[in-house]
């Protein structure tokens, strides 16, 4: 799916990123199944709805839910893509308070610190 384009608006979230990122059954399975150790964080871009379409073209790879303590974590579909050089994937929750125009990237390092972007600034992704 090489040369696949999302653009989208840098946004902020709603927090829960960070705190799914910090989670070590999340953080073993990103580093097993995507290669990387994933910064706690997410980088939030608010995406026109014609373009998730585009993410149906391609195989996700897939991060199960469990359960823990008698709760439920939901799983995700994740797909290989990068910003600028910085290689990552967009992840999207199967359980999300978010809007379907909403994405969130994950990668070994804080997007907005290594790219010096802010909310408002307009990226794109690359899927790989």
């Amino acid at each position: 799916m090489v040369g696949v384009v999302l653009e989208g608006i840098v946004i902020s979230g709603l927090g829960k990123g960070a705190v799914f990122m910090s989670i070590d059954y999340y953080k073993k399975e990103i580093k097993e199944k995507l290669g990387f150790d994933p910064y706690p964080g997410t980088l939030n871009l608010k995406i026109d709805k014609q373009q998730t379409t585009l993410l149906n073209k391609v195989n996700p790879i897939k991060i199960e839910g469990y359960k823990k303590d008698n709760k439920t974590f939901g799983g995700a579909k994740c797909y290989n893509a990068q910003i600028n050089n910085i290689s990552g994937c967009i992840i999207i929750p199967d359980l999300t308070e978010h809007e379907e125009d909403m994405v969130e990237f994950i990668a070994p390092a804080n997007i907005k610190e290594e790219l010096k972007i802010n909310d408002g600034d307009k990226i794109k992704i690359e899927l790989k």
